[in-house]
């Protein structure tokens, strides 16, 4: 449930933007939009207050990859489910992944997603758009209708799950991505390595093969030589895991390649010494790596290389959840705690308060062209904001989810932030 204001303030909020930090501030909002930013002051007229004091107001998040699993997987996922747990998790707008059923690969399926996810929009507020797969039934043969499904208005093509082998494919959708304008998300993965987990003792334990970094790495190096024959395509690495992802990225921004990538949470936190051998939460593709790899995505992630955080949310029922490694399905969600892992990377001087807002929210609304409505908080502007406290820290816990699965990493640690309220135009979601 959410309360409506047409007219509120929430006074003397610390503000978090990606310019600057600015404390003591009280932010008015009539009809939606924000009409003014100044000092803290007293009002004489009525007008709703909220009180911010010792809380941060920040750009709502977007989540540029996110398995709401729709249509077609609601034993993993509903629509209410999944953006109730956007909400919670302080963010107002995903893209969901098109590895659903049926595969969203054509425009018929992309009307009977957005039917599916259109109550779920309207209680939460949150908005959520669709990418379409780059092969039709996400089999890396037969390319889809990439201009009827631009039309329609997809966000993105991708094969998430699986990596486009075909180089003839890949170009294709270079091709199609300079006319459209729409970037390509690889998930970079050249199959047949066998692994499930990169290096590390509990890979050893069961004694699965190892799951190379150049499984990944060798496919953004093959992407990023055909790309430059396509100076005006969009290509953007899914969930960056390694080290030489990292630097194979930031050699093509330098060569002024059209290349951006993301990392996701768990992979910010973890290592493959990390991983519960009995929790297959643990198990997501592609997989924790070594301290080496953590600490490659961290500085990149700080000094822009890599361009923003996605979560990969991939719900899963917990049959698909077992305790068995070799058999389990890969995914762990993370709507819920992604922007706890970035404020606690904020509390140990990793991030500044202007990068958490750059990587959470700003850069991905730009990413998906709807930096219109989303990504900073300014007079004139639609408030899409996120009220937090950013001095509790609080071990995460199963039964605070909303999501349907519960097949999250991140539960039993301690993590920074807690999301106090969200604010959606002249809605206002108050959380315990």
């Amino acid at each position: 449930m959410y309360h409506a204001y047409p007219h509120y303030v929430i006074k003397n909020v610390e503000l978090w933007t990606a310019e600057g930090v600015e404390k003591g501030r009280d932010v008015e909002v009539h009809e939606g939009r924000v009409v003014s930013i100044h000092p803290t002051a007293e009002y004489a007229s009525p007008v709703t207050i909220i009180d911010g004091s010792g809380l941060v107001l920040m750009p709502a998040g977007v989540d540029p990859q996110v398995h709401l699993r729709v249509p077609g997987q609601e034993q993993k996922e509903t629509p209410g489910t999944g953006l109730l747990a956007a909400l919670r998790g302080g963010v107002a707008a995903v893209l969901s992944m098109p590895n659903t059923k049926p595969v969203i690969d054509s425009v018929d399926v992309c009307k009977l997603a957005a039917l599916e996810l259109c109550e779920a929009e309207k209680l939460t507020g949150v908005r959520a758009y669709l990418s379409a797969s780059i092969t039709r039934d996400l089999k890396g043969q037969e390319p889809v209708d990439y201009q009827a499904l631009a039309q329609w208005g997809v966000k993105a093509f991708t094969d998430d799950g699986v990596g486009v082998v075909k180089d003839e494919l890949m170009e294709a959708v270079f091709q199609a991505s300079a006319v459209t304008g729409l970037p390509v998300l690889q998930h970079a993965e050249y199959p047949g390595h066998g692994g499930v987990l990169a290096a590390g003792p509990v890979q050893e334990k069961i004694g699965s093969k190892p799951y190379p970094a150049a499984a990944e790495a060798d496919m953004v190096a093959r992407d990023l030589k055909l790309l430059a024959r396509y100076p005006k395509a969009r290509y953007h690495v899914l969930h960056a895991s390694a080290l030489e992802t990292v630097e194979l990225v930031a050699d093509a921004k330098r060569r002024g390649l059209p290349v951006t990538c993301e990392v996701s949470p768990h992979h910010l936190w973890f290592t493959s010494a990390d991983i519960d051998e009995h929790n297959s939460a643990f198990k997501m593709n592609p997989p924790l790596r070594s301290a080496r790899d953590r600490e490659a995505l961290r500085q990149g992630l700080k000094n822009g290389i890599v361009d923003f955080v996605a979560t990969d949310h991939a719900p899963h029922e917990p049959t698909a959840k077992s305790e068995n490694f070799k058999t389990a399905a890969f995914g762990t969600t993370g709507l819920e705690t992604s922007l706890r892992v970035l404020l606690s990377l904020w509390k140990e001087g990793l991030l500044s308060p202007t990068d958490v807002v750059r990587c959470f929210a700003k850069k991905p609304a730009e990413f998906l062209g709807i930096a219109d409505e989303f990504g900073t908080i300014a007079t004139g502007r639609p408030l899409k904001a996120a009220l937090v406290n950013t001095n509790s820290q609080d071990v995460v816990r199963e039964e605070d989810l909303f999501s349907l699965s519960k097949n999250n990493c991140f539960i039993g640690q301690a993590l920074t932030g807690h999301v106090h309220a969200m604010f959606l135009n002249d809605r206002f979601y108050l959380f315990s």
